[in-house]
């Protein structure tokens, strides 16, 4: 289920500048922590060079500085396989692609699939309902918060652990957010013509929404497409 804000009033503790101070912390790049691994991988390089190991201590030199960028805290959940790489003519730092039609999503840095996540999107079959389409970014990060709302037909009120919302329109705000309330094999599986879709909003498995909330600071381009 996706949750939307539907009153201005609900509304003014998700717009930007409103946010109450303290309630999320957005994570950047740790390059303080990264300078005294880099000075010890470089040692090991010189050390492997040595004894004539140059090209496996290189490698995991190369994989160590990756994972520099990424959250370290967190445990990354199982990605899922797939055939396309949605990355692809990407042209921002960071973007979380989600493809309406394959009910999956991608973490992109440039044309790199850092990440991709199965997930559930908006009922076609009701307006308030659809997950729109185009280019937004998220707006504000939020933990442990109630996402109340209506779309006309039913109300809701389902506490999340992670909420990144990026659009608010006349139907309300639109973000990610987890749904423990699904089963794992409800993500990337249903239809969006099916009642059991969201609200509007792209639900994601605990993991995905935990790992997401850490590696995509406020001002994280989001794209959906059809």
């Amino acid at each position: 289920m996706a949750k939307r804000l539907t009153t201005h009033q609900n509304m003014q503790i998700y717009r930007p500048g409103m946010l109450r101070n303290g309630a999320y912390s957005p994570v950047t790049d740790n390059k303080q922590g990264a300078k005294p691994m880099r000075k010890f991988l470089l040692f090991l390089i010189i050390i492997a060079a040595i004894i004539g190991v140059g090209y496996k201590v290189d490698h995991s030199y190369n994989k160590a500085t990756y994972k520099s960028g990424s959250p370290a805290s967190i445990n990354v959940p199982a990605q899922t396989t797939i055939s396309k790489n949605e990355c692809s003519g990407n042209t921002a730092d960071k973007d979380i692609v989600v493809s309406l039609k394959r009910q999956h999503i991608w973490a992109c840095q440039y044309t790199l699939a850092v990440f991709n996540s199965p997930v559930v999107t908006g009922y076609t079959g009701n307006p308030a309902d659809v997950t729109p389409t185009g280019t937004f970014h998220i707006f504000t990060k939020e933990t442990n918060v109630s996402l109340k709302g209506t779309d006309g037909v039913t109300t809701w009120d389902d506490p999340v652990s992670y909420w990144m919302p990026f659009l608010f329109n006349q139907y309300g705000a639109y973000g990610f957010h987890d749904a423990t309330w699904r089963t794992p094999n409800q993500f990337g599986h249903i239809n969006t013509a099916s009642p059991n879709a969201s609200h509007g909003c792209v639900e994601c498995p605990l993991p995905t929404a935990k790992w997401l909330y850490s590696w995509a600071p406020i001002g994280t381009e989001v794209t959906i497409r059809v």
